[in-house]
């Protein structure tokens, strides 16, 4: 798993009434396990939306708020906090129903469509209004939409209002469709339930971004006890497992090693255990520990490519680089589909230092940058892989895209006009270097 910041690259798909505010302190976790069990666990709720799965995206942000939000089109971001807040798979899918039905719905562009609407002096003090609220200053942000920009703020806020109870709608037809149980929504609700009181006070109920919980609670709970009274559901097993699972992992990784290995001290050894205290304890670093612990579960399941993928990173983490290849390799044959551990492959075989690994290497990650061309990490090791091979065209090339990726706009340009000088015209190669050069003639740079 790797955890890595969120820049503006990531952050200009928020719509733009929410600005990138909180989206440049977060951070963005890529870990394939992670994102095959969501998607895993999302996929049902998007059919039943008429959505394919294939064009929604799902991104984890490590922040401990417990939030979630749709931004940028087809794109569902979840806290850190919200996951590992929420106990059980029903809940969690009840929050995903819940943003796909703001997908579905279209409601990002009507908002869009709102905001331009918003003309004259209050349009600036109405978004960052607006802005300031929906980061978590309620008070702050009500203060900054004072005198007139307020009746402007109302207008547009009411849209929101109504798309929230016709999201919490929507979420309940999903989830009944994909026979999963509506109590999860439920309970999150429940959760949430008169939170107002205690964050901001006396709320004027109309300068909300969502109707008031306590009043989207008792709606929803009547909704609920309808379509159970009618139907019944079950927790399908292997949702239940990967939702563990992924629970477990994120546990490990986020939470202070120490308190990890103290929780599970005295606790009946579970494999989700295992899998929290293997990474615990090689964060801590206790390199034995972690790989007896990794080795404890690969016997329980031979052929996974996740925990095979974990080995590879804990020995290579642990400056044992020689002996990490074999087990990347394992999991790349047990998941050629998973770009992010064939990255983890390419890094390995590169901290060899022989030239025929870094050959392989350079094959390995040529084919993971293709297969995810958002993975900056890849770009970086593909640099060095290029570079070596004496190609420095393509090593500027692949340099360029990091810092674009990254939003470093004037530091693209600079390795871009540099492959363009040693690429061949035409290639394709050449052809991406001049995508980024675009940027500087479309007037983009840091402050876009």
């Amino acid at each position: 798993m790797r955890i890595g910041r969120l820049g503006p690259a990531l952050s200009v798909a928020v719509c733009a009434f929410l600005l990138p505010f909180q989206a440049l302190a977060q951070t963005l976790i890529r870990d394939a396990e992670i994102e095959r069990t969501l998607d895993r666990m999302t996929a049902p709720i998007l059919q039943a939306a008429g959505l394919s799965p294939s064009t929604v995206e799902i991104y984890i942000l490590q922040d401990r708020d417990l939030n979630a939000f749709v931004a940028g089109g087809r794109n569902i971001f979840l806290n850190t906090g919200l996951i590992m807040k929420l106990d059980t798979p029903e809940e969690l899918l009840g929050v995903i129903a819940h943003e796909t039905g703001h997908i579905a719905g279209g409601h990002l562009a009507r908002r869009a469509i709102a905001q331009r609407n918003a003309q004259g002096p209050a349009a600036l003090g109405l978004l960052i209004g607006i802005a300031a609220g929906i980061a978590g200053g309620g008070e702050a942000g009500a203060a900054a939409l004072g005198g007139s920009q307020a009746l402007v703020a109302r207008y547009f806020l009411k849209f929101t209002r109504a798309e929230e109870a016709a999201a919490d709608q929507a979420a309940l037809d999903y989830l009944r469709r994909a026979r999963i149980s509506p109590e999860g929504l439920l309970g999150v609700m429940e959760l949430f339930r008169g939170q107002e009181v205690f964050t901001v006070g006396n709320v004027d109920p109309y300068v909300q971004t969502h109707p008031l919980s306590t009043a989207r609670y008792e709606l929803l709970e009547r909704k609920v006890r309808e379509i159970t009274a009618a139907d019944s559901f079950a927790t399908d097993p292997q949702t239940a497992y990967w939702h563990g699972r992924m629970r477990a992992k994120l546990e490990g990784f986020l939470d202070r090693p120490e308190r990890v290995l103290a929780r599970y001290e005295d606790a009946p050894e579970t494999e989700f255990s295992l899998y929290a205290t293997a990474v615990a304890w090689h964060r801590m670093p206790n390199t034995t520990k972690a790989l007896a612990a990794i080795d404890k579960l690969i016997a329980m399941h031979p052929d996974d490519a996740y925990y095979w993928e974990l080995k590879g990173q804990i020995l290579f983490e642990s400056a044992r680089g020689d002996e990490a290849v074999p087990p990347y390799r394992k999991a790349v044959a047990l998941a050629p589909d998973a770009p992010l551990i064939a990255g983890g492959l390419g890094r390995a075989l590169l901290a060899l230092g022989d030239p025929a690994a870094d050959r392989e290497a350079l094959k390995v990650l040529e084919e993971a940058r293709r297969d995810d061309i958002g993975d900056a990490a890849v770009l970086r090791d593909l640099a060095v892989a290029y570079a070596r091979a004496g190609d420095d065209g393509m090593a500027a090339l692949a340099t360029a895209e990091r810092y674009a990726l990254s939003n470093d706009i004037q530091s693209a340009l600079i390795h871009a006009r540099r492959a363009v000088s040693i690429l061949k015209e035409g290639t394709p190669g050449w052809i991406r270097a001049q995508d980024i050069l675009a940027l500087d003639r479309e007037g983009a740079g840091p402050d876009n």
